[in-house]
């Protein structure tokens, strides 16, 4: 890994945040965060195997991998909730 990891992995806490705020309370939110990070680190990687880690298709990437892994991992929590 070399100093792009890090910085590439904020922008998936901060839109892991952001889609747990619209499931609604603090748990969801931890739980969109780690989503967040789980889906920018998986992309961060992806991207920089495929050798597109500087440019936009590599930003897409971070922004879609964030969401998709902060809306699984709400989704989740929020069915684990109703069930107990």
């Amino acid at each position: 890994m070399n100093d792009h990891f890090w910085p590439s992995i904020y922008p998936g806490m901060i839109i892991g945040g952001l889609v747990g705020l619209t499931f609604g309370g603090l748990a969801s939110v931890l739980a969109g965060v780690a989503g967040g990070t789980a889906g920018a680190a998986v992309m961060y990687l992806v991207s920089a195997w495929m050798g597109i880690e500087d440019g936009i298709a590599s930003l897409v990437a971070l922004i879609g991998g964030a969401t998709g892994g902060s809306y699984a991992f709400t989704s989740l929590y929020a069915r684990w909730a109703r069930r107990n």
